[in-house]
This record gives C-alpha cells, sequence and structure tokens, in this order.
C-alpha cells in the first residue's frame, strides 16, 4: 500500500509539472498571437518588424514550454503503469483469497 501512495504522489507531482508547462505554452502562443495581430495593424515598417520579432520570441518560448510537458507526462505514464501493475497484483491477491475462501 505505501508502495502506491509514493507512486500516486509521484504521478501527481509530475501531472502538475505538464500542466503548468503546457499552461506556459499556450500563454506564450497567446502572446506570439496578439504581436502579430498588432503587426498586420501596424503602419510602420519598423514597428512591424519588432512585433513579429516579439511574436517569434513568444513562439519560440512557447515551443519550449511544450517539449517540457513531454519528459513529465512520460513520468505520468511510467507510474500509471507501475500503479496498474500494482493494482493488478493486490485484485490477484485478493481473488485468490476469494477463491481459497469458497473452497
Amino acid at each position: 500500500m505505501l508502495r502506491w501512495a509514493i507512486r500516486a504522489v509521484a504521478a501527481n507531482s509530475y501531472r502538475k509539472k505538464a500542466i503548468s508547462e503546457s499552461g506556459r505554452a499556450s500563454s506564450k502562443a497567446n502572446d506570439a498571437k496578439r504581436k502579430f495581430n498588432y503587426a498586420k495593424r501596424e503602419k510602420d515598417v519598423s514597428k512591424k518588424l519588432d512585433y513579429i520579432s516579439d511574436g517569434l520570441d513568444n513562439l519560440a518560448d512557447a515551443i519550449n514550454h511544450s517539449s517540457n510537458a513531454i519528459e513529465p507526462l512520460a513520468e505520468v505514464s511510467f507510474v500509471a503503469s507501475l500503479l496498474v501493475e500494482s493494482i493488478q497484483n493486490n485484485l490477484d491477491k485478493q481473488t485468490e483469497d476469494i477463491v481459497k475462501k469458497l473452497k
């Protein structure tokens, strides 16, 4: 039971990291979209290029945060598989005990 609890806590920690990075990626992507919209409306070519440059910088950050979310997701998947295995082993033991009691 203790192993199960430790794995569940670990999975939750990785889940929070993945959600955090995903949120940051979304925020940066929205910032990039906003900068590109500013660039569309801007008449001054110099300012237009600045907005496009800022937008590209935000897109790069969004990609970086998206990439950073992959590792915690992989960890969640791995820990979840361990949890399933642990639960399955416990279910097998309980089923075995029930069968013995019925005999």
